[in-house]
């Protein structure tokens, strides 16, 4: 069983506040004074943000180094996709799904189950 620290009960409840669905329909292809959309930039906060929160658990050791490397990786690539200018319901998507790995690899998940049989389960 995993022991939840302060720090990964805070860590958990940041990134389950923010709300990514909201991002896309606040401003619908608008464009910034630099050029850049307001849907990427939108993008861009938000997976600044799940980054922020890897390299958060990675320091609380709620995540390994290996966990951290792939969910790197990941946000890497989503990145690159909302650079591109990428479809950006479906980066927020990949946003919310790297969100929920996040959360799972670190322990903050939602579980489903009452514990009688014996364990919780993770949802999804």
């Amino acid at each position: 069983m995993r022991k939840f620290t302060p720090r990964t009960i805070a860590i958990a409840s940041l990134l389950a506040a923010a709300p990514l669905s909201s991002a896309y329909a606040a401003h619908h292809h608008r464009m910034e004074p630099g050029g850049m959309s307001v849907e990427a930039r939108a993008i861009l906060d938000q997976l600044q943000g799940v980054k922020q929160g890897i390299v958060e658990a990675m320091d609380a050791k709620a995540i390994t180094p290996e966990q951290e490397h792939d969910l790197m990786v990941q946000a890497n690539s989503i990145r690159s996709s909302a650079s591109g200018g990428g479809e950006y319901r479906s980066l927020l998507g990949q946003i919310e799904d790297l969100d929920q790995q996040l959360q799972d690899d670190s322990g903050g998940g939602f579980y489903i189950g009452d514990g009688a049989d014996g364990g919780y389960y993770p949802n999804g």
